[in-house]
């Protein structure tokens, strides 16, 4: 098992929890819209995801995600922004701050009633939709190399 933290940017996995984050924010409006009850446990997901695909692009080990940073929405904020992530939507500090420790613990994916929406849904909708918008840009998930864009970002 491999725990080194910097490696060669992943950009096919980075893409990939791009689209994995965009189909769990899809998931919790279809949830909201169908039953108006809490979408917590959607919306740590992808948040999780997006940042972790910023991470693994920048050459941030997925195995050492896995190992120190988990389901810790927190460390992957503070991790992606040491990385050099940018411009975090408004929203987003607010939810990780509400939904990090019980995503970290377990409560969500229990089903454990957890607390009222961080923000209203329409505000938090448009956050994640930035932040992966803003994370896809970087990652370059239209499928070509992106390096001419991070040139372009510094």
């Amino acid at each position: 098992m491999n725990n080194r933290r910097r490696c060669e940017p992943n950009r096919a996995l980075a893409r990939a929890f791009v689209r994995n984050a965009r189909a769990f924010h899809e998931m919790g409006q279809a949830a909201w819209n169908r039953s108006g009850g809490s979408t917590a446990y959607y919306l740590a997901i992808a948040i999780e995801l997006g940042l972790k695909a910023y991470l693994v692009h920048r050459g941030i080990a997925d195995q050492w995600n896995h190992i120190h940073l988990r389901h810790d929405l927190t460390k992957a904020l503070r991790c992606a922004r040491m990385a050099g992530l940018k411009d975090i939507p408004e929203g987003i500090q607010e939810m990780v701050e509400v939904l990090s420790p019980l995503y970290a613990s377990g409560a969500l994916s229990r089903g454990v009633d957890g607390p009222s929406e961080p923000l209203p849904s329409e505000v938090a909708e448009r956050a994640i939709r930035a932040l992966l918008d803003n994370v896809e840009a970087f990652t370059g998930d239209d499928g070509r190399d992106c390096r001419w864009r991070t040139s372009q970002l510094r």
